[in-house]
């Protein structure tokens, strides 16, 4: 099999391929989204793992700074929609307190997801899709 494969892949180099070349743009910009997708990845994870203690968004953009993610800086209400899609997905759930102070805390599919991220990282297809879906016109 390993040698048809070869064969394959020689054959795909001299035709389809022979005229595709990267320039070090295009490298550096591929390797840039690449590290964009990573690092949405870690926030989500990161985001899940605090939401195991309820929390408003102005704490949950607080703690996430501390762990040094800058995304929020300057985009304040982008917290608020990506709280808002997790619980669309119902990966969170929230609440409103007596002086109407929104709180979200991670629920059981949100846990799942959390076990699945630490374990497979954006290697899964739902993962992706998801992780795709949540960061959709930030």
């Amino acid at each position: 099999m390993e040698k048809r494969l070869k064969k394959l892949q020689a054959g795909l180099k001299k035709t389809y391929f022979n005229h595709l070349s990267f320039t070090a743009e295009h490298r550096k910009e591929i390797m840039k989204k690449i590290q964009i997708k990573n690092k949405e990845e870690e926030i989500l994870l990161a985001a899940l793992q605090l939401l195991h203690t309820r929390k408003t968004g102005f704490e949950l953009t607080e703690l996430l700074r501390a762990r040094g993610f800058q995304k929020f800086e300057n985009q304040e209400g982008f917290i608020y929609t990506f709280l808002h899609r997790l619980e669309q997905r119902n990966i969170i759930a929230s609440e409103w307190d007596n002086n109407k102070v929104k709180y979200y805390q991670i629920d059981r599919k949100g846990k799942k997801l959390e076990k699945k991220l630490e374990a497979e990282g954006g290697r899964s297809k739902n993962i992706r899709e998801l992780i795709d879906w949540v960061y959709v016109n930030e």
